[in-house]
Order: structure tokens, then sequence, then C-alpha cells
């Protein structure tokens, strides 16, 4: 039998942790859910409402509003106020007389309304009570109220309490015989996540924080409205919170008729045609003006609570319910996710075409959701499969890439062991190209010392080993200044920045890999054995200058690299190094590029052998220079100062003593130099030395 491959094994156990890692955080394994996830797919339910079928406004339910504190003077004619006194009552404050809403009950009831409903609690006494305790007695059949269940501040704490209307309206023996009035309804609307999705059309007193004996089934306002419509069949079985759909966008539903229209005959007889209008309907009476506060989240926007009770209404008349699926099938829809991730990397290798069949798949989901939704009135869960199916499916995509990239870098670094990291990718980039580009760089250039009698002591194979090992100090010195290798030359080394890019500090990070360099070939010395340590020893030279960069060579064998007589120079300024016996040595264009040097001294000018042009040569403070060393460049700056204004004599006595007191190299070589000047005193002398050797 054949064994899956690596890739496979792979895949499949992308696969399972992210499923399984969704399943756990949505809540499918254990009952918690992580509020992120819960949060996403509602807000995809949110969003398959907001696209998706609505509920059919119903035309026989009519909202009337509240829509004012007061209403004024001006708003009724004198003549309507003569034929209905109780407009007045319009004209004071709210709450306004009891007797008012008496009226108002009186007067649908006798246009034929089928049910009146208040989403109006009518908690505490009011004038008109007994008026309004009459009418509902004699219209029981058609109308209902509002009670509320709600915290409350007590001296003994916060409790949940049932508000019903007062004995005055509703005289019945306790809260238990209030609830279950057939012609009082509870006006709370469940908030899940800050909206209302999903209301109850009954609770008992244990779901309703026991403001009721604990099995005593509370109706929803709009529950006790089904029943009076002879339509209790339309009322959801048990006492659970059912999903539904909403109608048209706040406030595009039901358009709110305002209770003074209602009330003024004349608008009664113009607007609704002496109450014709409102036969056969449901009547909702609510609070719609702003001191209300009686405005709620949905998935349409923030909406008007009678017109949220009215949407209810509209989908239990209609039968516009949501059914969510149960835990088992939403896991296998989560699951399914997880295998539509593995066939998409399986049928489709190519990158872009897989993102384009993933982003396919997405929408394809979606579209599914949507349908079943719209003509199935199923709620499938969408943001934590496509979590699964995107995420498992970019992580393999990112596996798929990574393996893919390490064949390159395979390919790469094998490269990368005859090229620089920078000259790599100009020779990946341009492949073969002959044409050189000018460039200004920064050179640093070291060999190993008394290589010949080292090889002697050695052997081959001894010799060859310390050189990979100094080789190996050194380029880890320059690559960690992203520095080039040219190359490796017997015991000579040649780096350089500032080619083929461009590096606006490359004298610095020269500067930088110079003291890396000999402290790694100081830690190297201290491991060497001590007849090896006598004769290991080396120079360091940086020097900045312009040169051609570039492939050099033929068709058959290139080689990038450097040309130019600068390169020539910075040769001669290394060798010097052993001359002047220095660790260091620096030229005037890679100072003048350093903004923070540190301890230099200008050791000398000279013009090297096959040069016309002085060069002055500085030494820089380095891991092999002394403490004292600060002291010493100011000494040999006063001693140089005299060897330049010809005063060979002051000078050498200033030399000599630092080769006394610093067993100083430039100071030795000065030291001779000013005897030898002494003797025959050149013409024209301007501090400049010419170098008649290498």
């Amino acid at each position: 039998m054949k064994k899956p491959s690596q890739r496979s094994l792979v895949v499949f156990s992308i696969i399972a942790v992210c499923t399984l890692l969704a399943l756990s955080l949505a809540g499918l394994v254990r009952d918690q859910s992580f509020f992120l996830f819960t949060q996403a797919e509602t807000y995809t339910e949110d969003l398959r409402m907001r696209q998706g079928r609505r509920t059919p406004v119903d035309p026989q339910l009519v909202l009337i509003g509240v829509d004012r504190q007061r209403y004024e003077d001006s708003d009724f004619s004198e003549a309507s106020l003569q034929a209905a006194p109780l407009l007045r009552q319009l004209q004071v404050n709210w709450p306004w007389s009891r007797a008012l809403w008496a009226e108002v009950i009186e007067k649908l009831s006798a246009a034929g309304a089928k049910a009146i409903v208040f989403d109006i609690g009518f908690y505490p006494t009011n004038s008109g009570d007994a008026a309004l305790r009459r009418v509902l007695e004699e219209r029981r059949d058609k109308v209902v109220i509002a009670c509320q269940v709600e915290l409350k501040k007590t001296v003994q704490g916060q409790f949940w309490m049932l508000d019903t209307p007062n004995p005055n309206i509703l005289p019945l023996a306790d809260k238990d015989a209030q609830a279950q009035d057939d012609r009082v309804g509870y006006v709370n609307l469940l908030l899940e996540a800050g909206r209302v999705r999903r209301p109850f059309f009954r609770q008992t007193g244990e779901q309703a924080k026991f403001v009721v004996s604990g099995q005593v089934v509370l109706e929803s306002l709009m529950a006790r409205t089904l029943h009076k419509l002879g339509r209790s069949k339309a009322i959801p079985s048990g006492t659970g919170a059912y999903r539904f759909r909403y109608g048209n966008a706040p406030g595009y539903g039901y358009r709110v008729h305002p209770i003074g229209d209602v009330l003024a005959p004349e608008s009664w007889q113009a607007n609704y045609q002496n109450g014709e209008f409102f036969r056969d309907k449901v009547v909702l009476i609510g609070g719609t003006a702003e001191f209300f506060k009686d405005k709620h989240g949905t998935p349409l926007g923030q909406m008007l609570g009678p017109e949220i009770h009215l949407n209810i209404l509209a989908a239990a008349l209609h039968g516009e319910f949501l059914h969510d699926l149960s835990r088992w099938p939403r896991l296998l829809v989560v699951l399914l996710g997880g295998v539509l991730a593995g066939l998409l990397s399986a049928v489709v290798r190519q990158p872009v075409k897989r993102l384009a069949a993933l982003a396919a798949l997405v929408v394809g989901v979606w579209f599914l959701a949507q349908a079943l939704w719209d003509h199935a009135g199923l709620v499938i869960p969408v943001a934590v499969p496509l979590l699964v199916l995107v995420v498992s499916s970019l992580s393999i995509l990112a596996y798929d890439f990574v393996l893919e990239q390490l064949e390159r870098i395979k390919l790469r670094h094998t490269m990368g062991l005859y090229f620089s990291p920078r000259v790599l990718e100009v020779v990946l980039a341009d492949p073969g190209s002959m044409t050189p580009r000018r460039a200004e760089v920064t050179m640093l250039l070291t060999d190993l010392r008394n290589s010949t009698p080292l090889a002697e002591m050695l052997g081959p194979q001894g010799m060859f080993d310390l050189l990979n090992r100094v080789f190996e100090v050194q380029t880890a010195a320059i690559m960690g200044e992203e520095g080039n290798l040219e190359h490796f030359l017997g015991d000579q080394f040649l780096s350089y920045w500032g080619a083929p890019q461009p590096q606006p500090d490359a004298a610095l990070r020269a500067a930088r890999a110079a003291i890396k360099l000999i402290t790694g070939m100081e830690a190297l010395r201290a491991t060497l054995p001590p007849e090896v340590q006598k004769l290991f020893g080396y120079g360091v030279a940086l020097h900045t200058g312009g040169v051609l960069v570039g492939n050099k060579g033929s068709a058959q064998r290139l080689d990038y690299g450097l040309v130019g007589d600068t390169v020539n120079e910075a040769a001669r300024i290394e060798a010097l190094t052993k001359y002047y016996s220095v660790k260091l040595l620096l030229s005037r264009p890679t100072v003048a590029q350093l903004t923070a040097p540190g301890a230099l001294r200008l050791v000398d000018r000279v013009i090297v052998k096959g040069k016309t042009e002085p060069v002055e040569l500085f030494e820089g403070e380095n891991p092999c220079t002394k403490a004292d060393f600060p002291e010493l460049c100011q000494r040999y700056a006063a001693a140089f100062l005299e060897y330049e204004a010809g005063r060979f004599a002051e000078a050498r006595g200033q030399f000599e003593a630092l080769v006394t007191a610093f067993g100083d190299g430039p100071s030795r070589v000065l030291a001779a130099r000013c005897q030898e000047l002494a003797a025959a005193p050149p013409t024209g002398w301007h501090g400049v030395w010419k170098m008649d050797s290498k």
C-alpha cells in the first residue's frame, strides 16, 4: 500500500487543527464560544437579513403613535375642541388622563378594529383609571395592554419585578393573576449583542427572573394579540426564542398615525373616513416620541419599539420564522469547510488559480447560505465554515509556497557559496551581462602575515585549515554589515560596500566590519598554539573611491567584481599596515565619510608605488590599540606637525619618545625617516613621503 506523502500529512494536519480550533472557539465542542466568533456569525446573519427576503408589510397592521409630549393650542381647531373635549387632555404634559385612552378604545372598537394593543404601561395611578378599567372589561375580547419585567432598586438591593397595570385598572389578587390575565402581555424585547433578533412569545416565571411563580406562563404582547385575533396556532410552540424575518427598514414599513389625528374629528373624517380605515385592522398604540427612548437595535437599524412589535406580529401572521440548525448539523457544516479546503489543495495546485477558486468557493457558500435563508427559512453557519475554508486553504498555500521557496533557497544557497547576497541579486536579475557600471565603493582589504613560515610549520592541510578559519572570521564580519565578498586570493581577502546597490552608509559599515574582523581575528589567535600565535599576523585597510563593477571574463567563464586603479591603491594601503606595524589603516576619503570616527590619528601622507597623488593614512582605534591610544594620538599629532614643518630633529626626538613610551610602530618609522631627512634635507618639502616599494 502506497504511503501518504509528507505534503498529504501536513495538509491533513493543517485542516484538522484549523477545524478543531474553530469548532472549539465557536462553542460547538464546548458550550462556551469565543465572542469574536459569535460576533462574526451574528454579523453574517444580520447581513443576510438585510440582503434577503423580508416579511411582507401587512396592511392590516396600523401604528398609532404618541408622537409628542404635549399638543399645542394651534394643533386643533376650535371646532374640534368643541366636538371632542378630550382633545384638551393632549394639551397637557404626558402622561395624559386614562379617560382619553378609554375614548380611543371606544372609538376604534366602534370603527370595527379587530384588536387594540397598547405598547404603553399604565403602572402608576392617574386620573381616568376608572374609565379605562370599565372599557377594558367591556372590550376585553379585543384589547391588550402592556406589562414589563424590570430590574428595580430598593432599599434592600436590586430585584427583578413585574410592572403591571395599577389595581385601579386591573383589580386582581396578585402578580400571578395579573400576568395570566388575557388582556396583559409583556413588552420586553430580547437583545442579543444590542439587537432584537429573536423574541420570546412565552416565558415561564423561572425564565423571567421569578417575577411570578416559577411555572406561571407569561405571554408577550404579540402572543396575546394573536389570541384576540383567533390566530393562536400562529404562536410558536414552547417557551424558546424564535428568529423571525423583519419587513422594511425602520420607518418605511408601518407609518406612524399621530394620536392627535385619530382623536380630532376633522382628521378622523378626512384621513380615516370616519373610522372606516380601521375596520378589521390590528391597531397598536405606542410611544414614538423621542422622550420615550423606546428605540432598539435591529439587523436593519435602530427601530421604534412599537414598530418592532408589529414586525414580530407580521412574521407570526405570515409564518415568517427562521430555523437554526442544531449542534450536530452545524458541526458538520464547519467540517465541510475543511473538506472543501482539502479538495481545493488537491485539485488546484497553481497558486493564482487556487486563490481564484477559493474566492469562487467563498462566494458560492455565501449564495447558498442566502438561498437557504430566503427560500427554506434555514440559518446555516457561514462565518466559521468560511473561516475554516479560508484559513486552511491559505495555510496550505503558505505551506506549498514555503516548500517551493525552500527549493529556491537551496539553489540560492548553493550559488551564495560563490556570490555575496547583493551580488547574487544582480547576477540572478541579469545573468551573463557584460555591461559594467561606475560606483563609489568603500573597500576592505586584509591579508595574513608570515604565510610562508606558517605553511612550513603547519603543512598543507594545517595551513588550509587555518586559512579556512581565518576566512570564516572575515566572512562573518563582512556579511554582518551587508558587505560583498570580491574573492579569496591565497591569504588575501577583498570586500566592498556601495555596489552593486548604493549604500549611503558604506564607509560606516566598512568601519564596523573592520572592528568585528579584528575582534574575531584576535579571538582566533587565542585558540592557536603558542608557536603559531608568534607568526600569526594580519593587517586591515579601508579605502574609498570610484571603480567599475560588473561581470568580467569571457562567455565561457565570468567573474563578478571590481575593476579600477582604486583597487590597486587599496592594496598598496593594506600593505603599509605591515610597514607601520599597525592593524588598521583608513584613507582620507574613507574617514571623510564617517560621521563619528572615534579616536584617529593621521599616520602619514604618502604617494604609494604606482601613483602620483598623495594619500593621507589614518590609524583608527580598534581592539588591538591600547587604552592610552587617545593620548598617543595627541602626542603623535604634535610630533607630526614638526615633521610636516621640516623640523626633523625636533620631530625625531618626539617620535623616539613615543617609541619609548608606547612602543609605537608608526613613531618608529617616522623617527628613522626624520633621521634620514635631517641628514639630507629635501628641497620643496610638503610633508609627503613617496614609497618606492609596495
